[in-house]
Formats: structure tokens, sequence, C-alpha cells
């Protein structure tokens, strides 16, 4: 048993490892430059509400309030025809979109974690019962 739930944890430490350097990899990559057009922030827009009403809001947050003010900032340089700025925050939402799921996938996996932490625990207590009835 003991084996068993040594094997989960690190197979689940390694994943959760592996998300922490992909998300450093996705922080640290250049910038690419992506074309803004009329229809960019009205998709982004799109996207960023779909994210709101999903799990991911409720799970990151911080980050969702953070997406919410680059948003409107977003809306500003649009309305101020500041293509430049529109595409450099429209590129940092994209971004923290994308930790935003991360986030959340990892707070999923820690609370499997968690359960399965809980089923060990269980089934340890019901071997020591059974260990206890024999003679």
């Amino acid at each position: 048993m003991k084996q068993n739930m040594t094997i989960n944890t690190r197979k689940s430490l390694k994943y959760v490892l592996s998300l922490l350097i992909v998300t450093y990899l996705v922080g640290c990559t250049p910038l690419t430059v992506i074309e803004i057009n009329d229809n960019t922030f009205y998709q982004l827009q799109q996207d960023v509400e779909s994210i709101k009403n999903s799990q991911v809001a409720d799970a990151a947050p911080m980050e969702m309030k953070i997406i919410s003010e680059k948003l409107q900032r977003t809306k500003q340089a649009k309305a101020n025809g500041d293509l430049r700025e529109e595409a450099r925050l429209t590129q940092q939402i994209r971004a923290d979109m994308t930790i935003a799921r991360l986030r959340a996938k990892v707070n999923g996996l820690n609370q499997s974690l968690l359960e399965k932490r809980d089923e060990l625990s269980a089934a340890r207590v019901y071997l020591q019962q059974l260990e206890a009835q024999l003679p």
C-alpha cells in the first residue's frame, strides 16, 4: 500500500512539475507578432467570456481579475486606435488565459491527490480493523 501511494505521489509530482515547466517556457518565449483587425478584440472578448463562464474562473480568480482589467485597457487602446498597445495586451491576455487554464488543471490534480490520500487513509484504518479481528 505504501509503495502504491509513493508511486501515485511521484506520478502526480512529475505531472505538476511538467506543468510548471511548460508554464515557465510559455511565459519566457519571445512574443509572436499577431495581426490586429476589426474582429480581433471581439473574438478576444468572446474567449474571455467563455473562460469566465467555465470552472477556470473559480479556480483562478486572481488571473481572471487581471484578464478583465487588461481587457478594459485593450478596449481603450482599440478606441484610441493604438494597434501596438492592443496587440501587446491581446498577447498578454491570451498568455494569462493559458495560465488560468493550467492553474485550474493543477487545482483539479491537487484535489484528486487529496481524495486519493483520503481513500488510502480509510483503507489503512479498515486494514487495521481487520488485523485486530484476527486471532
